[in-house]
């Protein structure tokens, strides 16, 4: 059956049923002259009228600049589900580079936090259900730092929403952090000098010294010494050059003298190619507890139930208690490979190095981070401090020319009076009281301001009280 419309002019749009039957369909051109087509689900000849007036209303004041057309963007991308957003910003995310382990880490927060809030367009985002969200998981009994990580993806997931023109804002930037240092779970230690020393008699061995030096001595991460090729290190100029590392730039760090030696003896034992790997094997954890193990810096201890009974393992006589290697002291502060670093910023602060020196050294950065998670000063440390302070003098002060029976110049007081006003009659020249009353005083009433009352004290000269005594005891200090 053919297609009944009904045409209205002036860019008045389209009103006509498909078939002749079913609803009535809208049909109109917007501002920028592309053609839409849409349902108006209704039958009734009306409503549809003031459907197709109201999408034409709204065309002409978008062509007439009334209504900022560029905004349009945000209400088709708010009827999107919510899903479909996410995924393409872990698309975004892969595409750009971001690290796999990172990406994995941010799908699965974001997911977490849209099966709690139950949101399905961009508008249900909110601040208020995502820092409910967050406490939920605080509830959970998780770290501030755990808290604050969600946080960030879920803050840099709508910061990418306003830079790809889905959202006008981000409604997320005023959920606050949490105070890291007053929760702090995973606290890394420095080593010390004999338990370096224990470590790399281990590791010389079985040919792994130069791999904690890079960590101890450089502070390259794990990731670092893998993607780390013979190209990167420069014997000549004694450096080494670290690239797409954490912060996805290129930096070029000095190399000690003992790094230099240990990765010369490697390079001229391997012959590699340029473009070979400094590592090719990596150091996995459990060959690095193993030997922190043989060195003495971590112990075995016995795993138990939730009765407190030993676990066993094996059969007949095989069967024994299963054991766990343990890197954490007394204080429950961890050794790991990450706490080399740890090692490196500390070591750099008892040699005096400048916090923004050791900055650019551990690549961070703010120097800050540096010194509040790198820096682990113990008392020690601020003995040695407080010794290097010069003593304080217990005895008298010598005089300034080295005589200590010299005194110190005496000033006589009210010392800027003494010099006479130019022009000035001295006391003597004027006479004694027998001089006619209005050469001394001309004021009428002075002969009842002389007659002073029987009880009354004698008057102090200026420079005789003792506040002024005091004054110029300060001014000879002063002097002196």
């Amino acid at each position: 059956m053919a297609t009944r419309k009904r045409t209205r002019g002036n860019g008045q749009g389209t009103l006509f049923k498909r078939g002749g039957r079913g609803a009535w369909i809208v049909s109109w051109y917007d501002h920028n002259g592309k053609r839409h087509e849409r349902s108006t689900r209704t039958t009734d000849k009306a409503t549809a009228e003031r459907i197709l007036q109201k999408h034409a209303a709204d065309t002409a004041l978008r062509r007439e600049g009334v209504i900022d057309a560029s905004k349009d963007r945000y209400s088709v991308e708010a009827r999107k589900p919510l899903a479909d957003h996410v995924a393409d910003y872990i698309a975004h995310c892969r595409h750009v580079g971001q690290a796999a382990r990172h990406v994995d880490q941010k799908e699965r927060h974001l997911q977490r936090l849209l099966g709690f809030t139950e949101a399905t367009r961009l508008t249900d985002l909110t601040a208020d259900a995502v820092e409910s969200h967050l406490r939920g998981l605080r509830d959970r009994g998780l770290s501030a730092r755990s808290v604050n990580f969600a946080r960030q993806i879920a803050v840099a997931f709508m910061a990418w929403c306003v830079k790809s023109r889905r959202v006008e804002s981000n409604p997320l930037t005023v959920i606050p952090k949490l105070d890291e240092r007053r929760d702090r779970r995973r606290v890394r230690r420095p080593l010390d000098d004999d338990e370096l020393a224990a470590l790399l008699a281990v590791a010389e061995t079985r040919g792994r010294a130069a791999w904690y030096l890079a960590a101890a001595l450089a502070g390259l991460r794990k990731g670092d010494m893998q993607r780390l090729t013979w190209a990167d290190v420069d014997f000549d100029q004694s450096t080494i050059t670290i690239r797409d590392g954490k912060a996805r730039r290129e930096d070029v760090l000095p190399m000690h003298p003992q790094l230099a030696e240990a990765l010369k003896r490697q390079s001229d034992t391997s012959m590699a190619m340029p473009t070979a790997n400094v590592f090719p094997q990596t150091v996995t954890d459990v060959t690095r507890r193993k030997d922190f193990l043989r060195a003495g810096i971590a112990r075995e201890e016995v795993v138990t139930d939730r009765d407190g009974l030993p676990v066993m393992i094996g059969r007949g006589k095989s069967r024994r208690p299963r054991t766990r290697i343990v890197s954490e002291d007394a204080e429950g502060r961890v050794i790991d490979l990450h706490a080399m670093r740890t090692t490196l910023g500390t070591n750099l602060a008892r040699a005096g190095v400048a916090p923004q020196i050791a900055q650019r050294i551990m690549r961070h950065s703010d120097y800050r981070t540096t010194l509040q998670h790198y820096t682990v000063l113990g008392l020690s440390d601020t003995a040695k401090a407080v010794e290097a302070l010069p003593a304080i003098r217990t005895g008298p002060r010598e005089a300034a020319t080295g005589t200590g029976d010299t005194q110190p110049p005496q000033y006589p007081q009210q010392y800027g009076r003494e010099t006479a006003r130019v022009g000035a009659t001295p006391r003597d020249e004027r006479g004694d009281d027998s001089s006619p009353p209005d050469a001394r005083n001309p004021l009428r009433n002075r002969g009842k301001s002389e007659r002073t009352r029987p009880d009354a004290a004698a008057c102090v000269k200026a420079g005789e009280r003792t506040r002024t005594v005091n004054i110029q005891l300060g001014r000879l200090t002063l002097y002196h």
